[in-house]
């Protein structure tokens, strides 16, 4: 009856938090998938852990402590300092789950026992604070642990570590106690073989979302993002490929209809001109025949007839390019010199003192002509007086001889 009871309370209050465990936020935010399924893999795990014990009693008790644990934590480190208000269904669930296991308790202990026990508990949590492994710090044998923890290690039948270790089949005929080991092993092996499954596929969906957050499972995830959106703008193409076809088709028809008029007097044109080319290479063909025939008649562009050899030449006398090549060194080398003294000549400093040695005589040489000049120029003005007085003078005496001859010729 204690294994029946303990299986029925595990799977409903296995239940009852899995459902509150749906509620719980953090702040406006609902918990994630992956650490919701933390939670019911660590309280579905260390369930089946409890009740699938060997000794019954010992599983109630383990039950007990979990759930007295569980309800301390929720309510003095989750509801007050994590999940706030949300975490409320949790905690009645706990609470709940709190008042029943105690009662089943109380079937197999006695007052004293019972508190004996919680104070235990107490004293475990206090010494062992870690309120965030609520659920998955719990486990078979924990009540034992609590029991050598509070300093009783009486193994009397009234003391609660001797209820711990007694054997309530000790009392039965073997046959009877291996039938009983039995039938309680096959309960204990169906309550877990109904929750495997549940927490095989907690455990595969953690699996993958903890694989999906891999940064390299990301990027395939992106890249397949990206080439799925590239199929679909593929096959977007794909599907307008053939009516853009059709159109392109239509308009090119289009367009060579229309200028279908145009296109044939050119087409007419092009026929013509090339018919006139053959007929004016034919032409050309029979022109360069009969210019042939007529450079052939006048002996242009043959070979000219044999005639007599021609007479041997002067022999090749070397000296005389000897003599030719010392002759035009000698030159090169006059007009090397002669390329040099120039050079000094029109260099800096000597062009200096040339200039310097010039200027007094070219400023002589127009002193000396400008006085020539001068000279030249009052020369001529003293022989224009001179040729201006003979002329006066001759008018003056051709005057004077004119007048006693009309004298003479009035008195005749």
């Amino acid at each position: 009856m204690v294994q029946q009871n303990l299986l029925r309370f595990a799977g409903e209050f296995t239940i009852r938090v899995n459902n509150s465990l749906l509620q719980l936020r953090r702040g406006a935010s609902p918990l994630p998938p992956a650490e919701l399924l933390r939670w019911k893999i660590a309280l579905g795990t260390a369930t089946c852990s409890i009740v699938s014990g060997s000794n019954a009693v010992a599983n109630l008790l383990d039950m007990t402590a979990m759930v007295t644990l569980i309800r301390m934590d929720v309510e003095g480190y989750w509801a007050s300092k994590v999940f706030g208000d949300s975490a409320q269904p949790l905690l009645a669930s706990a609470r709940s789950g709190e008042t029943e296991i105690w009662r089943l308790a109380g079937t197999v202990l006695t007052s004293d026992q019972q508190a004996e026990f919680r104070a235990g508990i107490d004293k475990w949590h206090r010494e062992n604070p870690r309120p965030e492994d609520v659920v998955g710090a719990r486990a078979s044998g924990f009540a034992a642990t609590v029991t050598a923890n509070s300093g009783s290690k009486d193994e009397r039948s009234g003391s609660l570590f001797g209820l711990l270790r007694l054997d309530p089949l000790s009392g039965l005929d073997p046959a009877t106690r291996e039938i009983a080991q039995s039938r309680l092993l096959a309960e204990r092996a169906l309550f877990v073989l109904q929750q495997m499954p549940q927490l095989l596929r907690w455990q595969m969906e953690l699996l993958t979302i903890n694989s999906t957050e891999l940064p390299a499972v990301q990027q395939v995830v992106a890249n397949s993002g990206k080439i799925a959106d590239s199929v679909e703008r593929f096959s977007k193409v794909a599907e307008q490929l053939p009516g853009q076809l059709r159109t392109e088709r239509e308009e090119i028809i289009k367009a060579f209809s229309a200028q279908e008029k145009e296109l044939t007097p050119l087409f007419a044109e092009i026929h013509q001109s090339l018919a006139a080319g053959t007929q004016m290479s034919a032409s050309l063909n029979t022109t360069m025949g009969s210019f042939d025939a007529l450079m052939k008649r006048f002996g242009v562009g043959e070979p000219p007839p044999p005639g007599p050899p021609a007479p041997p030449g002067e022999p090749f006398r070397i000296m005389d390019y000897a003599k030719t090549a010392a002759q035009l060194e000698v030159t090169a080398r006059q007009l090397t010199e002669m390329i040099h003294t120039l050079d000094q000549t029109l260099g800096s400093p000597n062009l200096s003192k040339l200039s310097a040695q010039v200027g007094p005589v070219v400023e002589q040489a127009q002193a000396g002509g400008k006085a020539v000049v001068d000279y030249a120029f009052w020369r001529a003005v003293f022989l224009v007086a001179i040729m201006l007085a003979a002329a006066l003078a001759y008018r003056f005496v051709s005057v004077r001889l004119a007048s006693p001859a009309r004298s003479n010729s009035k008195q005749s």
